[in-house]
């Protein structure tokens, strides 16, 4: 009897199981099998976010291209507008930068003030920014020495956006 419910709870567990039954060992190569299980993870879906919304609300009702103001940054210099994008890096330390990108670029996002934060995990997630354009990223990593994240905004990006924001509202809208 002990046997039997063994089985059955052996079939049932089994069946629960993600991972696709193994190949015949004659086609299977292991060197071929470990960059499919690399690439799942790279796929995989970013972690959902508890919230969507932070700072203030986000009010400009038209968006901004971000390739149109990566393409003429000096057009945009001063002006409060709306864009969006995939984020691309989120500072690890505090949540006080990100960067988000599409196939023209990237775009450095500051948190006007220091006055908000976005979650650290935030990487993958499309993002609509409402802020202020400030122009190209200064050299010294935006944020600046003061608030530790000059290094750690260049060890995450390892380059500086040609552009940069100060944000007053930011949404996740997936």
């Amino acid at each position: 009897m002990h046997f039997l419910t063994g089985l059955i709870l052996l079939g049932v567990v089994g069946c629960s199981s993600e991972t696709p039954p193994p190949a015949p060992a004659a086609t299977k190569a292991p060197e071929a099998a470990q960059p499919a299980v690399q690439q799942k993870a790279d796929n995989a879906a970013p972690k959902a976010l508890d919230k969507k919304q932070f700072g203030a609300p986000i009010t400009e009702t038209k968006s901004t291209a971000l390739a149109d103001v990566l393409k003429e940054p000096a057009k945009y210099d001063g002006q409060t507008i709306r864009t969006e994008g995939v984020v691309t890096a989120v500072c690890k330390s505090m949540g006080c930068w990100m960067e988000i990108g599409d196939a023209s670029g990237t775009a450095h996002i500051k948190m006007a003030g220091h006055s908000f934060f976005v979650p650290k995990e935030a990487s993958g997630h499309k993002a609509v920014v409402q802020g202020k354009m400030v122009g190209a990223a200064d050299e010294a990593g935006s944020c600046g020495a003061k608030d530790g994240c000059r290094d750690e905004h260049e060890k995450e990006s390892g380059r500086l956006a040609k552009v940069e924001f100060e944000a007053t509202g930011v949404e996740f809208v997936d």
